[in-house]
């Protein structure tokens, strides 16, 4: 049982940094006061940390003050440094959009050339020799074939060169 009591006695209630006691604390089942009138609060002094309001305040204000001197001090390692600009962040910015457009725009034309190689290859798909002897035919059919190949090495590059651009921008 003393163990029990030696850990009720550690415990820190709140509002007892500001010295206040577990008794001197509203409690949820006391009803509000009707007739207050005045701009202070009923319950003053006894809300949990009550009396805290404006030493807490200052402590803050002072905790903040302390952290704008060490680390947002202009010129320091840590937090905003005096040396960049808005006018060079808006030239950053403006590198970075002007960046994007032209990939864009590579991207763009790496596309129109593949659409092009495509309708190539499929116009050597239909251009077979009507008519002509089994030995033209023979010859259209291996200079077709080389023609093929080609372009699908060309294909395989633009989208190789497509699926690179696209890595290193997004």
């Amino acid at each position: 049982m003393s163990t029990m009591r030696d850990l009720l006695e550690k415990i820190a209630f709140a509002g007892q940094a500001v010295g206040q006691r577990p008794g001197d604390q509203v409690r949820g089942s006391e009803p509000m006061p009707r007739k207050g009138g005045g701009k202070k609060h009923p319950y003053a002094g006894r809300l949990v940390g009550g009396g805290a309001a404006e030493s807490v305040e200052e402590d803050l204000e002072e905790s903040l003050r302390r952290q704008f001197m060490e680390y947002g001090a202009q010129g320091s390692a840590i937090g905003n440094d005096s040396a960049v600009t808005n006018a060079d962040r808006v030239m950053r910015a403006q590198e970075k959009i002007a960046g994007k457009q032209n990939t864009m725009a590579q991207l763009s034309g790496l596309g129109n050339e593949l659409k092009g190689a495509r309708a190539q290859l499929s116009q050597l798909n239909r251009s077979m020799p009507q008519g002509a002897s089994p030995a033209e035919k023979a010859a259209a059919l291996r200079d077709i074939q080389s023609q093929k190949i080609g372009i699908q090495s060309q294909i395989k590059g633009l989208a190789s060169q497509i699926a690179d651009l696209r890595s290193q921008s997004f």
